[in-house]
């Protein structure tokens, strides 16, 4: 600020007035007084003792120094990466539970029987015992019996003896083999197997053998359906009127596709075991059309 002094000191040392204190005030300056800036005009006893008149602003300082740039932080560290998983097993195949049954299809045979006038047929299976095991209807009232291999159909053998296990509807065959019979290896029969709900199977038989249609094997594969069918065969009177009902009881069911020609045929489970053979099958569709349900009887 810029001050200018007008003898207040003086004025104070001598002290004007007779000893009275003095009037000390203060106005703004005029633009005459401060034209700068204005000011304040310090007043004794009403006159003017001193003018205190403002400074200007001084010119800008010159610019500061720009900041240095601050340091980077450190990286953070890097995440740590989760361990690979084990590889998945490979899917598995189904197993092919035919061609396990297909290297036993020597001892698969099929049954021709007469009594002179009428021939029935069926399939049946050689055993390791030697004889032939099938469906005690395919032997019914006949009087001899030829077992032939499938094609090219070859004699096997000729029957001796048929036994019925009790009243069931299976027989076993006393058999006089040929020479192409004889070297068949038999196979072994699992008894009293009932399979469960669900478990494969697989059907070998020969439907359609007495008019020719097929006279090579024909492997039809399924799933257990039921495994006691005594509620259905008795709620079926064409099955209880024909003895069907006591001739097929503890037998069980599956879905695998036989027709007649199978009577008798070999019934295989998933491990390729021999458990029953096929005796029927019946159709619960209105008029007869539809799947049937091919009926299987535990070997015994």
């Amino acid at each position: 600020m810029k001050w200018t002094m007008v003898g207040l000191l003086g004025l104070a040392a001598t002290g004007c007035g007779g000893g009275d204190s003095a009037d000390v005030s203060e106005r703004d300056a005029t633009s005459d007084e401060c034209p700068a800036a204005g000011g304040t005009v310090l007043l004794l006893d009403g006159k003017s003792a001193a003018i205190v008149c403002n400074g200007t602003n001084g010119r800008d300082g010159a610019p500061g120094a720009p900041g240095s740039q601050g340091e980077r932080g450190a990286d953070g560290a890097d995440g740590v990466r989760g361990a690979t998983g084990p590889a998945g097993a490979p899917g598995k195949s189904p197993p092919n539970v035919v061609a396990g049954v297909a290297k036993r299809a020597a001892a698969i045979v099929i049954v021709e029987c007469t009594d002179g006038d009428e021939i029935g047929d069926g399939s049946g299976t050689k055993t390791d015992t030697g004889t032939v095991i099938t469906a005690m209807h395919v032997v019914d009232d006949m009087t001899s019996c030829k077992v032939y291999s499938q094609a090219p159909v070859v004699l096997l053998g000729t029957m001796t003896l048929a036994t019925q296990r009790g009243t069931r509807d299976e027989a076993e065959l006393s058999m006089n083999w040929t020479a192409d019979g004889s070297s068949i290896p038999g196979v072994t029969p699992s008894l009293g197997v009932v399979p469960a709900i669900g478990d494969l199977v697989t059907v070998v038989g020969h439907p359609g053998v007495y008019d020719g249609l097929a006279l090579e094997h024909q492997y039809t594969t399924g799933f257990v359906t039921a495994t006691d069918l005594t509620a259905t065969l008795a709620s079926v009177p064409t099955l209880v009127n024909a003895g069907l009902a006591t001739r097929w009881a503890q037998s069980w069911s599956t879905d695998a596709v036989a027709w007649h020609g199978n009577s008798g045929g070999p019934v295989f489970d998933a491990a390729g075991n021999w458990i029953g053979i096929l005796v029927g099958a019946f159709n619960g569709a209105r008029n007869n059309q539809g799947p049937d349900l091919s009926v299987v009887l535990p070997l015994l």
